[in-house]
């Protein structure tokens, strides 16, 4: 019996690992952004802006994963991956830019 193996494009694994990574750090910059701001805006107090520290020694993991997931997704397109990489590349950079300023300014800029 033979066995038909599929190869995969150029760089289809870092991809998938870009966009995952890309992923998680998004929904790590909103968990952050809400544990900071929602009792702001709920209360209207600025009570619990004490948490501004931890969120953002809490942020370097998020961020960290961006910058993977640009690194990431700049070599699988250099390997010759389709359009779908300069996505996750754009979005990674979006992610970097406004991720700690989101965090910092608050609602302010939503």
């Amino acid at each position: 019996m033979a066995s038909t193996v599929q190869s995969e494009p150029p760089g289809a694994g870092r991809y998938t690992a870009a966009r995952v990574l890309l992923v998680c750090s998004a929904a790590g910059f909103a968990i952050l952004w809400v544990t900071l701001w929602v009792p702001v805006l709920l209360t209207g107090s600025e009570g619990s802006l004490f948490l501004y520290p931890i969120v953002f020694l809490l942020a370097a993991g998020p961020w960290a994963g961006a910058w993977t997931a640009l690194a990431l997704a700049g070599s699988s397109l250099k390997a010759g991956g389709s359009s779908r990489n300069e996505l996750v590349l754009a979005f990674s950079a979006i992610l970097l830019a406004l991720g700690p300023v989101l965090l910092w300014f608050g609602p302010t800029l939503t």
